[in-house]
């Protein structure tokens, strides 16, 4: 039933997901125009007009021939303001992605931020290690130890540090996504490149900040 209008089931299409925009394309049922526009709306018109065009390329090419369309089948006057609306996906389209864009580009503000904290805390640890281990490093270099033994025992150390974090924080992340996934119908997307990333820039950047204690 939709509404009070019983329908028989001739047929159940493929299942297509959740769309970008977070709309479930399961969630639809398909009849005929007829008994669309008798039965359910009681309009005589038609209100909305879905046209797909065979490349992206065809889009601007393609509004302005359904314009033309329109307006010989409306009669609109030369130089009158048309009486439909014409919405061009790829118009559309543009505005999503710079949406998507200026979000990206706070991400990697926000990142930034982060890393540099992170770098911070780590050399401030480093730091108070290197005075709390004076007599260590004395004994060392009495051992025979070199200026650059010592100085390559402190950036393994910055490093291991830095990416024990790296670690903790992708893995923080992917069970904070899994746990937000149980608010809401969506679907995982781990991207697995963005791992070894998340991984490697935090070790990276504890190999450069280890030279600083």
């Amino acid at each position: 039933r939709i509404g009070a209008v019983p329908f028989a089931v001739v047929g159940v299409t493929r299942a297509l997901g959740v769309d970008p925009a977070g709309i479930d394309q399961d969630n639809r049922v398909v009849i005929p125009f007829g008994t669309a526009v008798r039965r359910l709306f009681n309009i005589p018109y038609v209100n909305a007009l879905y046209v797909q065009a065979g490349r992206t390329d065809d889009l601007e090419a393609l509004e302005r021939e359904v314009r033309a369309i329109l307006q010989r089948r409306l009669d609109t006057g030369r130089g009158a303001p048309d009486t439909f609306v014409v919405q061009n996906q790829a118009v559309l389209l543009r505005a999503e992605r710079g949406a998507v864009r200026t979000m990206t580009q706070l991400l990697v503000a926000v990142v930034a931020v982060t890393l540099l904290l992170g770098a911070t805390g780590v050399v401030a640890g480093m730091l108070i290690s290197l005075r709390d281990r004076t007599s260590e490093i004395g004994l060392r270099r009495a051992m025979g130890a070199t200026r650059r033994d010592i100085r390559r025992q402190f950036i393994i150390e910055s490093a291991l540090l830095a990416t024990a974090g790296g670690i903790t924080g992708v893995a923080t992340g992917t069970i904070a996504t899994a746990g937000a996934l149980l608010l809401g119908s969506w679907d995982l997307v781990m991207p697995w490149r963005a791992i070894p990333l998340a991984v490697g820039v935090p070790a990276a950047v504890g190999l450069i900040i280890g030279v600083i204690p």
